[in-house]
């Protein structure tokens, strides 16, 4: 299953919630990959780097880092190159600024703004708005016959496509346009102290910000439009043919429900939907739920252990019949990753995870 997609697809995006795993499963993609021959690049904006980990590295930087021969070097044998780059935010802004600034004088005055600097790193939406940039450069680039882009972490899978959206909308807000004006009239220095909007911004937060604001907007005019439809181009590579995203989600229902939930709203939205991963799935050992036994702090260690093991168990059965549900609900192909022992930090571990997410043992 994975490996039809990974031949079908050019681009693969991970997207799920926080904390189901989304940066192993994008490693193990490329993996994949790399292993059908494809030279392949992981774009991971993971601030825990795992990634790194998990590929024996001490770290990775904005630039690309070829992981073929650590992979070589663990007796797997990869037809293709496999490479990985960590997004840096403030660089992919940066490279935007150039690129898109009329002089370099204009360019100067923007990325030497206090505000600019604070905004292109903490502005919520801005590290989904580079990732998504970023993603677009790569792609049109033709550098790469395979993408994986793990998307940032976040609360809802959702916020990765709104993020952006909604930034776009604040940089196009009339408000934008109050804070250029008012920064050509900062500029000029034509307040006079019985202005009230002036008076009173002041009194609130000091006529520095007010004034780095009015400055940022004003030098930044020149580079908005362009940011605009950047912002649109990257949201269209996700519409197009060569672009699926694989839906991460672990196996307890309300996640389950949160995955449907995704995977619903990007059908909606026209984004094309390969595969669901349910990750960490707890396998039942038996073919029925047992009955949960009478169980106290008192009761003996034999006891108390059957207890658990019942629980445990019972556990087990209630998230495959989640999951047996979701399947019914979707006709997108549905993956179970059965929970490992350990976490996710060599490449042995790493190799482990993607032939399990080939062979789908469930099938």
């Amino acid at each position: 299953m994975i490996d039809a997609l990974v031949r079908q697809q050019r681009i693969l995006i991970v997207g799920g919630s926080g904390g189901v795993g989304k940066t192993s499963i994008s490693a193990a993609l490329g993996v994949a990959a790399a292993q059908a021959g494809y030279n392949t690049l992981v774009l991971t904006i993971d601030p825990a780097r795992r990634l790194a980990a998990a590929l024996g590295l001490d770290g990775i930087g904005p630039e690309a880092v070829d992981i073929t021969p650590a992979l070589a070097e663990h007796g797997l044998e990869v037809p293709g190159q496999l490479h990985a780059m960590m997004l840096d935010v403030q660089n992919t802004l940066d490279r935007a600024v150039e690129r898109y600034a009329p002089s370099p004088e204009r360019r100067d005055q923007i990325l030497a703004n206090r505000l600019y600097r604070n905004i292109s790193t903490r502005l919520s939406g801005s590290q989904e708005y580079a990732s998504m940039q970023r993603l677009h450069e790569i792609a049109t680039s033709g550098a790469y016959d395979r993408i994986v882009l793990d998307t940032p972490p976040t609360t809802h899978a959702l916020d990765f496509l709104t993020a952006p959206e909604r930034l776009k909308a604040f940089f196009d807000s009339s408000l934008i346009k109050v804070f250029i004006n008012f920064g050509g009239r900062a500029g000029r220095g034509i307040f006079r102290v019985s202005d009230v909007l002036f008076k009173a911004l002041n009194r609130l937060t000091g006529a520095n910000v007010i004034r780095d604001i009015g400055e940022f907007f004003q030098v930044a005019e020149s580079i908005l439009e362009p940011f605009s439809e950047q912002a649109e181009q990257a949201q269209a590579l996700l519409r197009q043919p060569e672009t699926s995203f694989v839906v991460v989600t672990g196996p307890y229902p309300h996640q389950l429900d949160e995955a449907g939930e995704f995977q619903s709203r990007l059908s909606a939205m026209q984004i094309r939907v390969g595969a669901l991963v349910v990750n960490r799935w707890l396998a039942p050992l038996g073919p029925e739920k047992p009955e949960l036994p009478d169980a106290v702090a008192a009761s003996a260690l034999e006891d108390r252990m059957a207890y658990w093991a019942s629980a445990l168990e019972g556990q087990a059965h209630e998230q495959t019949q989640a999951i047996d549900q979701l399947e019914e609900e979707t006709d997108i192909p549905v993956i179970r990753l059965p929970e490992l022992d350990t976490d996710i930090h060599s490449i042995e571990g790493l190799t482990e995870l993607q032939w399990r997410l080939r062979a789908d043992p469930h099938r």
